[in-house]
Formats: C-alpha cells, sequence, structure tokens
C-alpha cells in the first residue's frame, strides 16, 4: 500500500546525495524552454504534458499553457536539477519543495493554504508562518520565509488508530529531509506524548493534544533555535498575519467552511508583501475523476497564471 509522505522521502534523501555531487549554475535549474506562437520562449520545468496543455513549473508560479498556444516545446530531460540547489544540509527544504514532493502522492487529495491562526504562548509565539490544511484533517506550517524556513511543523486532529498511523507516516517523511543519523536519532528519539530532542543544527519537539498551544491537535515540528528569535514579531505587526483559531477552526479543530470568502480576503492582503518570496499557487485538489487541479492565490498586483476552478465541496 502506498503511504502518503513515504515516496518523497526517497525523492529526497536522493537530491540530498546530487547536491553532495553538483553544483549547477542557475541557467541549468529550469531545464525546459515553451516556445509560444509569437515567439516568446518562457523557461521553467515541465511538471505535465498531457493532450491539451503543458503545464511549466517556474521560479515563483505555475503556468498552465494551452498546446493551441505553442509552437514547440524544448524539453531538457534534466528534470531533477531544478531542486538541485534548494537541498542543503542542515537546512530546511523551502515550501515549494515539499508541496511538489506531497503533491505527487495521490493520497492526498486536497492542500490548499488556509489562514494562521494565533499562537501566544511557547516557542513558536509571534512567528509569521504559512498554513495548508492536508486532506481534512492534517495540517502542515511553514514558519518565517518560506524560502528559508526556521521551522517546519505538522499536526493532525484526530485520535486513536489514525493518529498512530499519523505518527508513523510523518516521522518516515521528515527523516527523508534530514541530512544526518544524529538528526534523524534525534527525530526517533522525542517522546511521542511531548518532548524535546537536539540533533545537529536541529530541535524536534513534540506538543501533545493537551499543551496549551496545541490546540486539541497532536504536532510534530523541527526548528532552527538560532534562527527562531530572528524571525519573532511584534505584537501588533503579527496580529495582523494572523486570526483566532475559532474564526478559521471549529472546537474539533475542522475547517470552518462558511469562512472560505472571508478567508480567500485575507490570504490575500497578508500575503501581499510576500509575493516575491513564494509561488502563485495557494494549493491543489483532485476532482472525481482523480486528475490535478491547482489552486491560484489572487494577490493584488500579482498577475496570476490561468486559475483552475475550486473544488466541490
Amino acid at each position: 500500500m502506498k503511504h502518503p509522505f513515504l515516496p518523497g522521502a526517497f525523492v529526497l534523501l536522493a537530491l540530498l546525495q546530487l547536491r553532495a555531487e553538483v553544483d549547477l549554475p542557475a541557467s541549468r535549474l529550469m531545464p525546459d524552454t515553451v516556445v509560444m506562437n509569437d515567439g516568446t520562449r518562457i523557461q521553467g520545468l515541465i511538471i505535465r504534458n498531457d493532450a491539451t496543455e503543458v503545464v511549466l513549473q517556474k521560479r515563483m508560479e505555475e503556468v498552465e499553457i494551452p498546446k493551441s498556444h505553442i509552437r514547440r516545446i524544448e524539453d531538457g530531460h534534466q528534470t531533477l536539477v531544478y531542486f538541485a540547489d534548494i537541498v542543503d544540509p542542515g537546512k530546511l527544504p523551502p515550501w515549494r519543495m515539499i508541496v511538489q514532493d506531497l503533491r505527487s502522492d495521490d493520497n492526498i487529495r486536497t492542500f490548499r493554504q488556509v489562514p494562521a491562526t494565533k499562537i501566544e504562548t511557547g516557542y513558536l509565539r509571534n512567528i509569521p508562518y504559512l498554513s495548508f490544511r492536508i486532506n481534512k484533517r492534517i495540517e502542515m506550517n511553514v514558519y518565517g520565509d518560506p524560502e528559508h524556513p526556521v521551522c517546519l511543523e505538522f499536526g493532525v486532529y484526530e485520535r486513536g488508530e489514525k493518529i498512530t498511523r499519523f505518527k508513523k507516516i510523518i516521522r518516515a517523511y521528515l527523516a527523508g529531509i534530514l541530512s544526518s543519523r544524529q538528526e534523524i536519532d534525534a527525530l526517533y528519539k522525542v517522546d511521542e506524548k511531548g518532548g524535546e530532542c537536539r540533533g545537529g543544527n536541529f530541535l524536534f519537539k513534540v506538543l501533545p493534544p493537551t499543551a496549551p498551544e496545541a490546540f486539541g491537535g497532536w504536532w510534530i515540528s523541527l526548528y532552527d533555535p538560532k534562527r527562531l528569535e530572528s524571525a519573532r514579531l511584534p505584537d501588533a505587526a503579527y496580529r495582523k498575519v494572523t486570526l483566532p483559531f475559532r474564526d478559521v477552526y471549529t472546537a474539533a479543530g475542522t475547517l470552518r467552511e462558511d469562512r472560505i470568502a472571508k478567508d480567500g480576503s485575507f490570504l490575500s492582503r497578508t500575503m501581499a508583501p510576500t509575493v516575491s518570496k513564494i509561488p502563485d499557487l495557494r494549493g491543489f485538489y483532485r476532482d472525481r475523476m482523480g486528475d490535478l487541479k491547482l489552486l491560484f492565490s489572487h494577490v493584488p498586483g500579482n498577475k496570476p497564471a490561468t486559475p483552475s476552478p475550486s473544488p466541490r465541496p
């Protein structure tokens, strides 16, 4: 049976080895070129090429290009080199690397950005972050600069067998983005009932559902304590980019679907200052046929790629 996150772990391990062996110039990090009918050349990495369109991953966005608009495609046949410059030992991967990884797993049906909620106690207090909901009850948070995160966190609002399975799967996934035995050892040593363990540059921390800042979920995070404090915001600035927990979620940790329209407006406002740092992609979902559909953000002043329709509830 295919497990969520596991394929990405093996891909990331392979990329770590690739990074150690090669140092590619920036000109080779986007190996494919789409030549439009008017002669315009668009460079990037082709992630889908079917009978009707090409989906091209650029540095900060994904573009869906109808085949009728394309004169020819120059495929560089170097699909791994695009990511060779973003996996460094002792550092967390950029969030777009993680999104690409998760998108390759058919078990992940939906992945979409949601508003970050206020964290007013604990080690992550006032650290700005991007928040994403995976399927219905899993959350991923990327703290600090999304291209150079200070912390990566996964949580689940489940109980019983489902949370036990999640704990095993998420540790296997996180092991794939680590670069030393010391880090992996710390990842598996940290007590799943709550605790902290150091490995290399990182501290690994588990928050049980009973922790004040856990909001009823089980959380595991890895973070760089040296860089964490530098990312912390003053109270006033932090309030502008977060919402109260109950404005976004129910007491059980599920999304309040009645807030979708308001959440979209909030995300557009708060993402505007960081639009140059993050891709123009808010998430993805799989339709009833299992086909992948992309959800793009609509930040004022940022011209989005052609959006896919929103998922049906």
